[in-house]
């Protein structure tokens, strides 16, 4: 029995759907729990999405069990437990924040039905899911009530080993989805997924995005392939950058920046998210500055634009590099502002 419990969030009808059940995260490195948090793509994108003013509607489903106060309330589904992973590090290990991890899922939701979305329309949508509670007919429902849909491939590729819950992959073309791209606005991928499909067959379909840790992200279509900077950070802990990168990309996308901006902006959240443990809290007065060199960058980039060239990301726009270095020093500022460890080690965005 599903007793929905959605709250109408405010500035309705939002301009956002997000799609991808809520989580409990366990962190765990060398044995020992360095915390407990709420956890999901869902809420890393919302907290994204909260800081730059997007209005959104999130659809997610959590058991009776759940822990955790979120802005929207979800759908409580009665005799189910939240969805719950473990993710284990291990310090012996040399990697980039995600070589070292060992992601198990011990309990999941039920998974979110077409029925389950609203009736309306959206500009846009995010297929977020992590635990594979987003079904085909679910994605399918979503393109067909938003303008343009973003994914993220874990939504698409991910099985569970059936004793311990171990996180896995299939072929992107086995998955159930691949008949869905190229109705798509976008795929997201990290490097560590993009070996799950063709790249060079995907992005014929849809344009495609691989992130990359220190390498920052590259922007595959069919008119080639663009590398976008990243931005250095002291990483503390890689969960959710994938997301966070995701929600700052279709924010700066929906806002008006060029392909490449936006991905650049992803970067930058990407960044302030593995600076963190757990959910990451974004501070104000940065938020702000962020907020002010969009608007600026996307004022630039509406008056260089040639009639169609709006949505070509296969070139990097003009004057791409200044508004890196902008980015660049509001990240320099907000680093500045955040406790050190022993135990960062130096890292960058885009880890999951």
């Amino acid at each position: 029995m599903v007793s929905d419990t959605k709250d109408p969030p405010p500035n309705f009808p939002p301009r956002a759907l997000i799609v991808g059940n809520f989580c409990h995260d366990i962190l765990i490195r060398d044995a020992h729990v360095v915390t407990e948090s709420l956890g999901g793509a869902a809420s890393f994108i919302s907290t994204v999405f909260e800081g730059l003013s997007v209005t959104y509607l999130t659809v997610s489903k959590v058991g009776e069990d759940f822990a955790y106060s979120t802005n929207q309330s979800p759908i409580v589904v009665r005799n189910f437990k939240t969805t719950t992973f473990r993710a284990f590090f291990d310090s012996s290990i040399a990697g980039d924040g995600h070589g070292d991890r060992i992601l198990k899922r011990v309990s999941a939701c039920a998974p979110i039905l077409p029925s389950d979305l609203p009736d309306f329309r959206f500009e846009f949508g995010m297929a977020v899911g992590v635990g594979g509670e987003v079904l085909p007919e679910t994605l399918e429902r979503m393109i067909e009530i938003c303008d343009v849909v973003f994914v993220d491939i874990q939504s698409l590729i991910r099985v569970f080993d059936e004793i311990d819950g171990t996180v896995q992959h299939v072929n992107l073309k086995d998955s159930g989805f691949f008949h869905l791209l190229p109705r798509i606005g976008l795929l997201k991928a990290s490097a560590e997924e993009a070996p799950f499909m063709d790249v060079e067959e995907v992005k014929k379909l849809c344009p495609v995005v691989v992130t990359n840790g220190k390498e920052g992200c590259k922007l595959y279509s069919n008119g080639g392939v663009l590398q976008i900077a990243p931005f250095t950070a002291t990483q503390l802990d890689p969960t959710g950058a994938g997301d966070s990168f995701l929600g700052g990309f279709a924010a700066g996308f929906t806002a008006g920046l060029a392909v490449p901006d936006a991905a650049l902006l992803g970067n930058l959240f990407g960044s302030l998210t593995v600076a963190q443990i757990g959910l990451p809290h974004f501070e104000s007065r940065i938020l702000q500055r962020i907020k002010d060199e969009v608007d600026r960058r996307k004022l630039q980039f509406i008056d260089s634009l040639a009639p169609g060239e709006n949505e070509l990301i296969h070139r990097m726009p003009e004057g791409h590099e200044q508004f890196q270095k902008s980015l660049g020093t509001v990240r320099s500022e907000c680093q500045s502002n955040l406790p050190a460890s022993h135990r960062a080690v130096e890292q960058v965005n885009g880890l999951t």
